[in-house]
């Protein structure tokens, strides 16, 4: 059965016959009544009946007729919840925890005061992790390391960021000598920072005395402020006045937050969360 058997079927019924529904529609009567013999049966019962040259609806036609209006409104308001309405749905973002402390509390809450009939998830989660995510359509949007190399996905540069190294206050400089008989408080193998800061211990000949795996920037932040060790984390998270000293860091690479979806994605709430974030 067809919306459009459904919408003849109600023209014949409103209009009272077959030629001044054909008219009101467009068509030509033989197709009105081809659909509607059709319709009849599909269903199995007499939708009309002629009585001295009148089309009378049967008793079956006045049942169907009532349901049948009742889903062609339902179907019209189907086909405008996204004619000229503030965009609506649930759109699904995945993002880095330096991102989502930082850079996008401001611009959630812009977000949500432009778009308040989105409903919107958010979630935290390591570089490859993420992506996977994205990839096998657990979310729609990731903000991560990038630009992307990857075939399926492109990416849009989000915001500025690069790793700072933090230690002790009475550390004197982000040297191998300085840094010595220190640990390393890092998160896991899966986040991409950790990648770049086993690139530059390398480069850098620094060899921390242990390298210890915290998955919280809180619980690293407060080890180092310790002075027991030292750690690598994004600049926009450190407030040195909180009990360490930081460094920049000239040799460790840039690592920049980009929006990441997927290529044959083609979404207006992805684009709208993307030009309202990146607005600044």
């Amino acid at each position: 059965m067809k919306l459009s058997q459904l919408n003849f079927f109600c023209a014949v019924v409103e209009q009272g016959s077959i030629a001044a529904a054909a008219e009101q529609l467009h068509r030509v009567p033989s197709n009105l009544t081809a659909r509607l013999q059709e319709l009849e049966a599909e269903l199995g019962v007499k939708l009309f009946s002629r009585e001295n040259r009148r089309l009378l609806t049967t008793p079956e036609g006045h049942l169907l007729y009532r349901h049948a209006r009742g889903l062609l409104q339902q179907a019209e308001e189907v086909r405008g919840l996204f004619d000229g309405a503030p965009a609506r749905g649930l759109l699904r973002v995945g993002a880095l925890d330096g991102a989502l402390a930082t850079h996008l509390p401001a611009r959630i809450a812009r977000y949500r005061r432009q778009h308040a009939e989105v409903e919107l998830h958010l979630r935290a989660g390591h570089s490859l992790e993420l992506e996977r995510q994205l990839q096998d359509g657990e979310l729609d949007l990731i903000l991560s390391d990038g630009p992307v190399e990857h075939p399926l996905l492109t990416s849009r540069l989000a915001f500025r960021e690069k790793l700072t190294l933090i230690a002790p206050p009475d550390t004197a400089a982000a040297t191998a000598e300085a840094l010595a008989g220190l640990e390393l408080y890092t998160f896991g193998a899966a986040c991409h920072y950790r990648r770049l800061v086993d690139q530059w211990l390398q480069a850098s000949g620094v060899r921390p005395r242990a390298v210890l795996e915290i998955e919280s920037y809180p619980a690293i932040f407060a080890c180092v402020a310790a002075g027991a060790g030292f750690s690598c984390v994004p600049e926009s998270l450190c407030r040195p006045q909180d009990g360490y000293r930081g460094f920049a860091l000239p040799d460790l690479a840039i690592s920049d937050i980009h929006f990441i979806w997927r290529k044959q994605q083609d979404s207006a709430l992805v684009d709208g969360f993307v030009q309202s974030v990146a607005a600044d």
